[in-house]
């Protein structure tokens, strides 16, 4: 009776027995080259946690007919047995056989995951820094031409960034095959830096674009046959050979359109807009890829660290804000030595947003899984949440040179007034002496690095002592005089404002100061909207992350919202007289940090 009364064995089929075998062996194999010291690289490793080498052998049919007693009931199946009174199981209840798991396991394999990002993923990251700093220093924003250029060339970068993750957090291991695939990779990162420079949608190169078109075309290639290696891993497995090849098929495909916009750029038509198909391709591949992970197991992003790639990438983006306010900081050094008290507040305010953004997302930052399908909306919505933030981190670092900038020019400024106001004479000559000394003072503080600088000062002079006194003429040569002091102040800086496209002609004095004027404008307004759009997009994040929302984590969500368009609106102001006396002052930065500093304390309070 006891004997009967024992738990039934759990019985192994030849297949699940084999594959367990397998598994032991290749945990006793890794650990036995662990303890070694160093583990051997081999051509090829699977990324499963589970080999099957062979499709599993079909198992030992039971006797049709099988009799059963009071005793052990449970130990039989219900559809093979002679019914029995003891048994009071429905005749509607479901279940298991023995080969269940195995079948799961035969449809979908187990891959291994990663609660942390390897070695060779964040080696990859040093590509992505490399050059978006790199593009970040060659091209300047000094124009909505050049802020659309630098946001393209941004969004190049982040769906490729993007598209290797993806493969890498699924599937990535170590082996001479994925070692030579992330190579070809790098190498695309490399080609990236080349082509960056000359990157300008507005005056197309054409080898350039045409190279970018190769380079992208590479790398959809790389990513299909790194598809096809895990397909090939898997090809014992039910139902995972198609999902696989669709993904496969999708980098290829992407490929074939890449290669399709090599031939629309030509010398003929510099503004093709051929390149726009790279962004719908890049934005379709993210697409394919969200869904054919929400339908197929096989390419499902649960338990991988999705999650802290993206949110690796946003420190990554939060350092490139920390370079670039570093980089201002030199710049205004190396120009300036006396440090005044706008300036120290608009330096420390950028400091404190950088911090106070890091802080934000990171508080907000939902360390728990939040299920597969909301962890891949929210891992895509950071596409244009490091747009914007991307964006936000220049505009921070840019408004350090234009505080010091503003200062200089006024007081340069103030000394031609003064100048003028205090000018006794009565002839030009006179008046040319005077501006000549005021004229030398300002070039001794602050140095033109082109010789023309000077050439163009002294021809102004001369046209000044030349001129009939107090003529219109001669006012014209006043400003023209101001206007090549200020072009130089600008050039010290690094400010260039965007060239004429007229050639060997004196530009018009009134249009160059506004071209000038024009750069702070475009800042502020891009500075303003990033912002709004930065803490919109975390707020969103949040929501997303959050599997139970309290009353006060509703109405939090929705302050910060509202905080977040108000913060963009102030944009608007910028074509207003008060709008552009407020971009010139010391408190568009101190604003911003504000703002954040108040969203951080607010999501730490109980009133809500």
């Amino acid at each position: 009776m006891s004997s009967d009364n024992r738990a039934p064995k759990k019985r192994l089929s030849s297949s699940s027995s084999t594959a367990s075998l397998s598994s032991l062996a290749k945990e006793k194999t890794n650990h036995d080259e662990e303890s070694g010291g160093q583990r051997k690289l081999k051509l090829f490793e699977s990324p499963l946690a589970h080999e099957r080498a062979t499709a599993p052998v079909p198992e030992k049919p039971e006797p049709s007919i099988s009799i059963s007693g009071p005793m052990g009931v449970g130990s039989h199946s219900r559809h093979s047995s002679i019914g029995n009174i003891y048994d009071q199981r429905d005749d509607d209840e479901d279940v298991p056989s023995k080969g269940n798991s195995d079948a799961i396991m035969r449809d979908t394999p187990e891959f291994r995951r990663y609660e942390e990002a390897t070695n060779i993923e964040l080696f990859y990251d040093l590509f992505f820094v490399a050059n978006l700093t790199t593009f970040t220093d060659v091209h300047e924003i000094n124009g909505p031409e050049a802020l659309k250029a630098y946001a393209g060339f941004f969004c190049i970068l982040w769906f490729l960034w993007c598209q290797v993750s993806l493969f890498d957090v699924r599937f990535v291991t170590d082996s001479i095959l994925e070692r030579l695939g992330k190579a070809c990779q790098f190498g695309v990162m490399i080609g990236l830096a080349v082509v960056g420079p000359n990157f300008d949608a507005t005056n197309q190169d054409t080898a350039t674009f045409r190279s970018l078109a190769l380079i992208l075309m590479f790398s959809r290639i790389i990513l299909g046959l790194q598809y096809l290696t895990v397909l090939w891993a898997v090809w014992n497995y039910k139902n995972s050979k198609l999902p696989l090849a669709l993904a496969a098929t999708s980098s290829f495909v992407a490929a074939f359109v890449y290669f399709g916009t090599f031939f629309g750029f030509t010398r003929s038509n510099p503004t093709s807009k051929a390149f726009i198909v790279w962004y719908i391709t890049a934005i379709a591949e993210t697409i394919v890829s969200v869904s054919l992970s929400a339908k197929w197991e096989v390419l499902s992003f649960r338990s991988t660290h999705l999650v802290q790639r993206m949110s690796l990438l946003t420190l990554i983006i939060l350092g490139e804000g920390i370079i670039g306010i570093a980089k201002s900081i030199s710049t205004v050094v190396a120009n300036e030595t006396t440090w005044t008290a706008p300036l120290t507040l608009t330096t420390l305010a950028a400091v404190v947003i950088i911090y106070f953004i890091y802080m934000i997302y990171f508080d907000w930052l939902n360390r728990n899984k939040f299920g597969s399908v909301r962890e891949e909306i929210w891992a895509f919505l950071h596409f244009p949440f490091h747009l914007a933030l991307i964006v936000l981190v220049e505009a921070v670092a840019q408004f350090i040179v234009w505080r010091k900038v503003v200062e200089v020019l006024r007081s340069v400024n103030k000394k031609y007034i003064a100048a003028l106001v205090n000018f006794t004479g009565t002839t030009s000559l006179q008046l040319a002496q005077s501006l000549t000394n005021v004229t030398n003072e300002a070039f001794t503080e602050h140095a033109p690095k082109l010789t023309r600088t000077y050439e163009d000062a002294q021809r102004q002079i001369y046209n000044i002592g030349n001129a009939t006194f107090n003529s219109t003429a001669q006012m014209m040569d006043i400003t023209t005089l101001f206007s090549v002091l200020q072009d130089s102040i600008f050039g010290n800086f690094g400010i260039e404002p965007k060239k004429s496209k007229t050639v060997d002609t004196v530009p018009d004095p009134l249009e160059e100061r506004k071209e000038n004027l024009e750069i702070l404008k475009l800042i502020y307004i891009y500075f303003f909207i990033a912002a709004g759009l930065t803490l919109i997009l975390m707020n969103i994040l949040n929501f997303i992350s959050l599997q139970q929302k309290t009353r006060g984590d509703r109405l939090r969500i929705v302050v910060n919202g509202v905080v977040g368009i108000i913060l963009a609106s102030l944009a608007s102001l910028a074509n207003t007289d008060t709008g552009f006396e407020f971009a010139q002052s010391a408190w568009v930065l101190p604003t911003g940090a504000i703002t954040f500093v108040s969203v951080m304390a607010l999501n730490f309070t109980k009133l809500l």
